[in-house]
């Protein structure tokens, strides 16, 4: 009888909620990370033929860019609230019809207005599905896939960037020079994806959490709070509010330099554009290798913290580096810094939010959702002040103005605690 009720428990403690189905829906959020992020950024390709076809200036091709993040900003507080009252699927769902219907839009007029307006159903689209991303990690995987999840997920981000910036020109080609049929084959593939998604995506139902943690939390917090939304709730939490600061601090000065390193080192540096456009690409390949070995390092050592703050000095070292060194090795060793930092962070903080104490996937998703939101609209905000900036300081100073905020996100990192495996057993070893 022991025996048997020793397999009962330890069936119990095993079984729940991670089942096999959450391959199926590792493939499905690999899309709906990868996918979205084409239709992000594959018009900023086709910018200088918008500008002629459209009759518009430089600055107004910017908003096309800058209003999607501002759209994501002002937009990422409600995941956390939709998925408490829709569920992370539906919520998810809600998310990628924005993003279907601004990516088919483009093809159907010759407006600017409505070309923007598009763009803003993607911003709210990318707000909406900011915290899902958590959601779904934490209903579906154990604790110790978790931190290569999350790695994954930021690739595949990046993944994304790098396919509309390498298929754009390719594809527009073979559409006969047409920037429209161009994004909207980008806007097909969005609504396949999003069809796929409803189909097949599923809530994990089954999951109560297998975090004794979480669970002794939900036991003693669930009945007083019942009226409290959740996002109030992860608002109250110190811990959010530091990676809040630190989130909107690291946007504020990657943001900036990634929007502006190219124009710096052909108008101050002297370099050609392609030269500027390869030595800033550097950017992106640093960021998939530091996001694979993050993943791993984290998943290995049981530790978050270590994956923070230290990345995010070399961040500030990167930013302070690429805008005041010559051109040279020095110069294209500081831009990897940054490609380390961007992404190599993100999985960790991603990570530690899923850790708190008391965190369901719900609560997760709200925290990871108005941390992206009000870093995404810090940085939509930082790229229209860098430019008034710059008009009286020159470009140079004005980014290294920016870089130094990143000093924020190395002090507010530093004071957040410790939240992987290994401090959970050095708490119980004391």
């Amino acid at each position: 009888m022991s025996g048997t009720g020793v397999r009962q428990h330890e069936i119990m403690e095993s079984q729940p909620s991670y089942s096999k189905y959450r391959w199926v829906m590792l493939v499905l959020s690999a899309l709906t990370s990868l996918v979205p992020t084409i239709i992000f950024v594959g018009p900023t390709v086709f910018i200088p033929m918008m500008m002629e076809d459209l009759n518009i200036t430089t600055a107004e091709a910017g908003i096309i860019v800058t209003i999607v993040l501002l759209g994501a900003g002002l937009t990422g507080t409600l995941g956390g609230p939709l998925m408490s009252k829709f569920g992370i699927k539906h919520t998810r769902t809600i998310a990628l019809v924005f993003y279907t219907i601004g990516g088919l839009v483009p093809l159907f007029t010759s407006s600017f207005t409505v070309l923007l307006l598009s763009r803003i159903l993607i911003g709210v689209g990318m707000g909406i599905a900011a915290g899902t991303s958590v959601g779904v990690t934490m209903d579906w995987y154990p604790p110790k896939e978790r931190p290569l999840i999350n790695s994954l997920n930021s690739i595949l981000s990046l993944a994304g960037s790098f396919l509309a910036l390498v298929l754009a020109i390719p594809v527009y080609n073979a559409m006969g020079g047409s920037w429209k049929m161009t994004l909207e084959l980008f806007g097909i593939v969005m609504l396949i994806t999003t069809i796929l998604w409803i189909i097949f995506a599923k809530n994990n139902v089954q999951t109560v959490s297998a975090d004794p943690a979480g669970i002794e939390a939900d036991l003693s917090v669930t009945r007083p709070v019942a009226k409290e939304s959740v996002l109030r709730q992860v608002l109250r939490r110190k811990e959010v509010i530091l990676l809040i600061v630190a989130y909107l601090s690291f946007m504020l000065a990657s943001q900036s330099l990634q929007t502006f390193l190219p124009t710096y080192y052909q108008t101050d540096l002297m370099m050609s554009a392609a030269k500027s456009g390869t030595i800033t690409s550097l950017i992106s390949l640093a960021s998939v290798v530091a996001g694979v070995l993050v993943g791993i390092l984290m998943a290995a050592s049981g530790r978050r913290k270590i994956f923070m703050w230290p990345l995010l000095v070399l961040l500030l070292i990167g930013c302070v580096g690429s805008v005041t060194l010559p051109d040279g090795w020095m110069l294209y060793g500081s831009v990897i810094l940054i490609g380390l930092a961007l992404n190599g962070w993100l999985p960790a903080m991603f990570t530690s939010v899923m850790e708190l104490e008391g965190m369901t996937p719900e609560k997760a998703g709200a925290a990871q959702g108005v941390i992206l939101s009000v870093g995404m609209f810090g940085g939509a905000v930082s790229t229209l002040v860098i430019g008034i900036i710059a008009e009286y300081t020159g470009l140079r100073n004005a980014l290294l103005y920016f870089s130094f905020l990143a000093v924020f996100a190395i002090i507010a990192t530093l004071i957040f605690p410790e939240t992987g495996p290994k401090a959970n057993r050095n708490r119980a070893t004391m």
